[in-house]
């Protein structure tokens, strides 16, 4: 009888694995519930929640209380920042210029998917705010995710100054290094930048952009650039899956912290 369990086990261990390799589950999405796999196969809930739970010793997925079973990201965490200490260089934007940079130099196959085709736009109140503008000035807005090796490791919803590069209109298709272009077709050059992270769970519309679970935390980042004339050209916010990132950050430590 035993042993006939835990060839049931086997089986249905076997199925759901078959079905994670041809790609039916993607990597952080949730698997249908036991009620539906037993009823689909034919077996005890009892032995369909072994064969997860088999499935889970074996890393091939992640069971989450009353939350369910999602497959598991193969997707190895990046650091966003000086890879150590001794290398003293600031976090993304000065280290790499990009996301998409600092990936494909390490080798990694990187894609961005547009949400919405990109648009110019008034920045309205809200954003006002954060851009330091007149709600009628006109910003170019590109909603989008960043992909690495067929993973959705992020979501950006960027805003820059229309004046400035509003040429990009249109030009979704591709990946064009966005400082690049702009300093080479306006001569202004990205020089600074600020950026405040937070810590929080996703809205349903993020975890199922980013794969995950509603009960996985995100990294939550407001960011800012102004070019070298004091110009603030971008706001960006971008929600990143935080089972994937880490973030590394080195600065001067004030000499009065010392007396």
């Amino acid at each position: 009888m035993r042993e006939d369990k835990d060839t049931k086990i086997d089986e249905v261990a076997s199925e759901l694995q078959k079905r994670i390799g041809r790609g039916e589950y993607a990597a952080g999405q949730q698997l249908p519930s036991e009620r539906e796999i037993t009823e689909e196969l034919d077996v005890s809930r009892a032995t369909v929640r072994a064969a997860l739970q088999r499935l889970q010793a074996e890393n091939i997925v992640d069971i989450i209380p009353r939350g369910g079973a999602f497959v598991r990201s193969p997707g190895a965490k990046i650091t966003v920042g000086p890879p150590g200490p001794n290398i003293l260089a600031g976090p993304e934007l000065k280290r790499a210029g990009s996301f998409i940079r600092a990936m494909e130099a390490q080798g990694r196959k990187t894609l961005v998917r547009f949400l919405e085709p990109s648009t110019i736009i008034s920045v309205g109140n809200d954003l006002g705010n954060k851009m330091e503008t007149t709600p009628d000035t006109k910003v170019l807005r590109r909603y989008r995710v960043h992909l690495v090796d067929h993973i959705p490791y992020r979501i950006l919803d960027s805003y820059y100054l229309a004046s400035l590069v509003g040429d990009l209109l249109g030009k979704d298709e591709g990946y064009i290094p966005l400082f690049k272009w702009m300093y080479e077709h306006t001569g202004q050059r990205a020089a600074k930048a600020y950026e405040r992270l937070n810590i929080r769970m996703p809205s349903a519309e993020e975890a199922a952009l980013l794969n995950i679970a509603r009960s996985q935390p995100v990294v939550d980042m407001d960011r800012w650039v102004w070019t070298d004339n004091n110009t603030l050209f971008e706001y960006s916010h971008i929600v990143a899956n935080a089972a994937l990132h880490e973030y590394a950050y080195s600065y001067d430590v004030d000499e009065e912290a010392s007396k």
